[in-house]
């Protein structure tokens, strides 16, 4: 599955001399819903992995992971960029903007979802020695999701708090996910009947 390339300059424009414009509070509220939508993609394609899937498939599944983080990563890294170029909101113009980061993080749940699905397939992944990638790629979404807090807190300083609060759980589902694919693993001869050995 090819996912959507949706760059952050859809919604922020460059004005002449190469100089990013201030974002909208419109525009940042696209923004989080486009990685909302990626993560849906992703999810959607691991749903149909189970020990039944043949390697080959399985090791398709893996880059398609792999890629869709990527495209994460890259919409949050232009996230940031245009954010920056964004002077602090005020109280008003901040509120939708925290309301649409707490409707994916804790309403919808989308990003957290998917790493929970993601954990759960980790042994079908470890079984064909397949966690190496998944996990860097995680280590790298672990570092823009701490630099798209700082961004937000800085864009709209008055819901901090919130920003903070709701931002918390997707880092400890980060974490537990990176934990979970930095374990060691010794496939399994009578698998899928007996699941790889992992030690952390």
């Amino acid at each position: 599955m090819k996912f959507p390339t949706t760059a952050f300059f859809t919604a922020a424009t460059l004005i002449p001399g190469g100089v990013l414009a201030a974002l909208l509070p419109k525009d940042v509220v696209i923004n989080i819903r486009v990685v909302t939508t990626i993560s849906g993609n992703i999810a959607s394609t691991l749903t149909g992995l189970t020990t039944s899937t043949g390697p080959s498939e399985i090791a398709n599944i893996g880059q398609t992971l792999v890629a869709g983080f990527t495209e994460i990563i890259k919409n949050v890294a232009g996230d940031i960029v245009a954010m920056q170029a964004t002077p602090p909101l005020n109280n008003a113009d901040a509120g939708p903007i925290a309301d649409a980061l707490r409707e994916v993080i804790l309403c919808s749940q989308t990003p957290t979802r998917l790493l929970s699905i993601v954990i759960g397939k980790h042994s079908i992944f470890a079984q064909f020695a397949l966690t190496v990638p998944i996990v860097a790629v995680l280590r790298s979404l672990e570092g823009a999701v701490d630099s798209f807090a700082y961004a937000m807190i800085t864009l709209i300083p008055t819901k901090q708090i919130s920003v903070t609060s709701d931002l918390h759980g997707l880092d400890v589902s980060v974490d537990n996910t990176i934990a979970k694919y930095g374990q060691i693993c010794i496939p399994s001869l009578l698998y899928p009947t007996a699941l790889p050995i992992c030690i952390l």
